[in-house]
Formats: C-alpha cells, structure tokens, sequence
C-alpha cells in the first residue's frame, strides 16, 4: 500500500517538475533535451530577450528519413505563433549538427540556436519544438514551458 502511495506521489513530482514535454512526436524518441540557460528540474526557462537560446536534442528515429525541416512556435493563450528560425532546413544547415539522410537505429545530435528579440513582450509562453520530415510529420515534438525576460 504505502510503495502504491509513493510511486503516485513521485510520479506526481516528476510530472511537476518536467520542463521537457513530448508533445506528438510519432517518426523519433528524445532522449536528451538541453536549453541554453535552462534546467531539467526549472519549471520554466527564463529566456532573456535580446539574446540567442541554443537547443540541443539526443534522438533516435524509427524509420529513415530523407529531409528534416525545423518548425517553432510560441503558445499564448492556445494560439501558435510562429517564431521565425535561421536555417530552418536541418540538413542544409550545418550548425546542426545532422547529416540526412537519417538512418533507423543511430543517435543523431540536433543543435539549433533561437533568437530571442528585444522586441518581444515579457510574457510566460510555452515552445512547441518540432523536427518534421519531409512529409511534415513529426519526427520530434517537444513543448518547452518559457517565460521570455
């Protein structure tokens, strides 16, 4: 009884604590998620306005994919708005770190970095990270809770 108890209460914890959320992804699994500035365990990033937010995520696919397109948006009161990215396509993009096309069973390493412009308002919004294949699916979808400082 009481081993029931603590695993819902850890459970609970954790749910509370998770800043990394998969949010659909149906090509690829996560398994490491990093953000400039940003714990694991921080209910929220802080992302400063008028500087650059860089992601870094560990994944693997389920099947092999051709191209990877990156798609971000801010969610404010449920409404996606697109935040602009530099070099959206990840393949032709160097920084990133990926090389396509992408192979079943290998651990790829994707980088990008985000500008985060003075010019946005300080507000708490939550990021929809996507990496799509060319098909736009999502390979990867990861929500990341944010307040923009």
């Amino acid at each position: 009884m009481y081993t029931k108890i603590l695993v819902v209460l850890l459970c609970i914890f954790a749910l509370n604590n998770a800043t990394f959320i998969d949010c659909g992804s149906k090509l690829g699994n996560f398994t490491q998620v990093s953000v400039t500035n940003c714990t694991e365990t921080a209910s929220t990033c802080n992302l400063r306005r008028g500087s650059n937010a860089t992601i870094d995520i560990a994944f693997t696919i389920d099947r092999d994919i051709s191209n990877v397109n990156t798609v971000v948006h801010g969610i404010l009161m449920d409404i996606p708005v697109p935040f602009p990215i530099p070099n959206a396509d990840a393949c032709a993009n160097s920084d990133s770190g990926i090389t396509c096309p992408l192979q079943t069973g290998k651990l790829y390493n994707y980088k990008a970095t985000l500008p985060i412009y003075k010019k946005y308002p300080k507000v708490s919004v939550t990021v929809k990270w996507e990496l799509q294949d060319e098909n736009k699916n999502d390979i990867i979808c990861i929500f990341i809770p944010a307040k923009l400082v």
